[in-house]
């Protein structure tokens, strides 16, 4: 039993640790003594979550919160207040260290609701710091968990290997689409799919005569590919490997310089003769198997919005007639 003797300061660390026990703990709360002192108590906290968060999210956000609020107010419930604090200082960064704490929680989507909270002091508290939860969320959005996602995205593609002596480098865009199966496993399933364009070099046309004196490819496809989210420390942000097979076709546009026999009429006569005419051909390729592997990097700007950056190795075809690219992107995933 808590004896009548106990000082001041002994009954204040007894308020300060109460709400923590209260709000950290996963066991059981040890039986109360039959008559506890007023000073004892602990608020009687209740936290609901609003949006259906899991049960590892809701403590995942509340040891979030938890350090934010200790940031903000200086003021740690989990320790020993230092020696030489005042009762009525320890009363006011408790004060600000509830309000950070409920302000956070709010902004994650919890109801935050607090019983009567315990007086270890008569002394008036310091005004307290306002903490409002638009300055938390605006200032820290956060990558979550989100069964789909989609994506748009563009860059540069650069030509590697022998690819890069027929193409110069290029430009892409694409579109798609992510599935996390659980929040417990950090994979996903992604589909995409991509327009390249790059301008023929003068090894490639010389490969088809040596009429032609201008071309391009076009490469289009799609992917199936596995996203490895990785360990971080910061929810503002995570790093994720991506890899998987895909299928491509490739379309050729070249133009030539061709010599027809024909008559040219002038204002006063017509005569025979050789003309050049400029010819424009289109041929389009199978379609071939890929595949790809590289890793990405993704940071959250606002709620359910982040934007990415990702460069991949991609190889079409066999080996012995393989292209070669280095596509780099950027996008946004929501």
């Amino acid at each position: 039993m808590i004896r009548k003797s106990l000082g001041a300061p002994t009954l204040l660390m007894l308020t300060m640790s109460m709400p923590v026990l209260a709000q950290y703990m996963s066991t059981p709360r040890p039986a109360q003594p039959s008559a506890p002192p007023p000073a004892a108590r602990a608020d009687n906290l209740t936290i609901t979550a609003k949006n259906g968060q899991t049960e590892k999210q809701q403590w995942a956000d509340r040891y979030e919160c938890h350090r934010w609020a200790k940031d903000q107010s200086g003021f740690d419930p989990t320790t020993r207040p230092p020696d030489g604090v005042t009762s009525s200082e320890i009363t006011s960064r408790r004060d600000q260290y509830r309000r950070a704490f409920t302000a956070c929680l709010e902004g994650r989507g919890y109801a935050v609701q607090y019983g009567e909270a315990p007086t270890p002091s008569a002394a008036p508290a310091q005004p307290a710091r306002a903490v409002t939860a638009r300055r938390f969320v605006q200032s820290e959005p956060e990558v979550r968990y989100r069964p789909f996602e989609a994506q748009i995205q563009g860059g540069y593609t650069v030509t590697s290997g022998t690819t890069d002596r027929l193409l110069d480098d290029g430009s892409n865009i694409g579109l798609g689409f992510t599935w996390f199966p659980t929040s417990l496993l950090p994979i996903g399933l992604r589909v995409n799919g991509s327009y390249s364009s790059f301008r023929a070099r003068n090894a490639l046309l010389d490969q088809y005569g040596p009429n032609f004196y201008h071309g391009y490819q076009n490469i289009y496809g799609g992917d199936a590919d596995l996203q490895l989210d990785l360990a971080h420390s910061s929810s503002r942000s995570k790093l994720y490997l991506i890899g998987g097979a895909g299928w491509y076709r490739t379309q050729t546009r070249l133009r030539e310089v061709v010599f027809e026999q024909g008559t040219f009429c002038g204002f006063y006569h017509c005569e025979q003769g050789t003309f050049p005419v400029r010819v424009t051909g289109t041929t389009t390729s199978p379609w071939r198997s890929s595949w790809n592997a590289g890793l990405g990097w993704e940071i959250a700007y606002a709620d359910g919005a982040s934007f990415f950056l990702e460069a991949r190795y991609l190889q079409i075809a066999p080996r012995d007639d393989k292209m070669q690219f280095v596509p780099i992107s950027v996008g946004l995933r929501f």
